[in-house]
C-alpha cells in the first residue's frame, strides 16, 4: 500500500495542533498587512490579526508562491510516495489552477483535488480523504469521488459590510448603504462559491434563518455541523452552538473561529454555521 501525504492550504482554518490530530500538512498562505507580510500561526496570531483588523489595517491574502508550493511537495516526497492536495476552492483563488500545473512536472505524485470547500469544513473533508486511502483507493480515484460526491454548504454573516467591499465582492454605494440602513446580507457558500443568500433587517432573524437552512436536511445523523465565529467567540455564536448542540449529536459539530485568511474577507464578528454530508452517507446511498 502506498504511503500518502494528504495536504490542504491555511484556508481550512486549520491549527497547527489540528493539523497534527489530523495527520494534515498545511502550506501557509501569506497575508499582507498594511503590505507588510505575515504568515498565520508564524509570525502572527489570530487575536493580533483581529485586532489589526479593528483598527482599520488593510489587509490581503495571497496564494502561496510557486516556489514555496513545490519545495513544500518535495520535502514531503521524501518522506512519502504520493501527496493529495486540497486547496481552497477554485471559485474563489487562482490557487488550484497554479497547483494543477506545478503537479504536472511530479510524474503522477501529485494529486490536486478542486473540492470546492474552504474554511473548517475542509478539515471534515480530510478526515473522509484518511477513510478513502484506508479503504485503498488510488489517488485518481479518490479525486475522482471528492469532486464528484462530497459538497458542504454554509451560511456567513458579516456584522459589517466593510470587509467585504473592500475584497470587491460588493460595492462601495452598497456597503454604505447597507450599513446605514442596518441591513445584513446572508451569504451562501455553495459548489465552492460565494454568493448572496439573502438580506434581513435584523441579525436576530438572520441568525434564525442560518439555522433554520442548516437543520432542514433530511436526515441529521447523515451530517457534520460547524459553528464558526469571525476573530473572537460571541454570544450569538455561543448560542447557534448551544441550540444545534440540542438537535443533533454534538460529536458531530465543530465550534470553532473563522482564521486569517477567510476573516481577511469575511472580517471581525462575521458568525458562519454549516454542514458536510459525511463519506459512510453518501456510500450508502449510492
Amino acid at each position: 500500500m502506498k504511503k500518502i501525504a494528504v495536504v490542504t492550504d491555511s484556508s481550512a482554518d486549520i491549527s497547527t495542533q489540528q493539523a497534527l490530530d489530523l495527520d494534515v500538512h498545511v502550506v501557509r498562505m501569506p497575508i499582507l498587512i498594511d503590505n507588510d507580510e505575515h504568515i498565520e500561526n508564524e509570525t502572527i496570531t489570530l487575536e493580533e490579526f483581529t485586532e489589526k483588523m479593528k483598527q482599520g489595517c488593510i489587509v490581503k491574502t495571497s496564494q502561496p508562491s510557486l516556489g514555496k508550493l513545490t519545495a513544500f511537495w518535495d520535502n514531503l516526497l521524501e518522506s512519502y510516495d504520493e501527496l493529495i492536495y486540497v486547496p481552497i476552492s477554485s471559485k474563489l483563488s487562482g490557487s488550484y489552477n497554479s497547483a494543477v500545473l506545478a503537479a504536472q512536472d511530479y510524474e503522477g505524485k501529485v494529486t490536486v483535488i478542486d473540492a470546492h470547500f474552504v474554511c473548517a469544513p475542509m478539515q471534515y473533508l480530510l478526515k473522509e480523504i484518511h477513510k478513502l486511502i484506508e479503504m485503498e483507493m488510488n489517488s485518481d480515484d479518490i479525486k475522482n469521488f471528492v469532486e464528484n460526491n462530497m459538497s458542504m454548504h454554509a451560511i456567513l454573516i458579516p456584522e459589517d459590510l466593510v470587509y467585504l467591499k473592500r475584497g470587491g465582492r460588493i460595492s462601495a454605494a452598497a456597503a454604505a448603504l447597507g450599513n446605514m440602513l442596518k441591513i445584513v446580507p446572508m451569504l451562501s457558500v455553495e459548489d465552492g462559491a460565494l454568493d448572496v443568500f439573502d438580506k434581513v433587517r435584523t441579525t436576530k432573524r438572520a441568525y434564525k434563518m442560518a439555522f433554520e437552512f442548516v437543520t432542514q436536511v433530511e436526515n441529521l445523523n447523515d451530517y457534520y455541523f460547524l459553528v464558526l465565529y469571525g476573530g473572537t467567540e460571541s454570544e450569538a455564536s455561543k448560542e447557534l452552538y448551544q441550540k444545534l448542540f440540542e438537535v443533533v449529536d454534538p460529536q458531530d459539530i465543530y465550534y470553532g473561529p473563522i482564521t486569517p485568511v477567510i476573516l481577511a474577507h469575511a472580517g471581525p464578528g462575521t458568525l458562519g454555521i454549516g454542514y458536510v454530508k459525511k463519506l459512510k452517507s453518501i456510500i450508502e446511498n449510492m
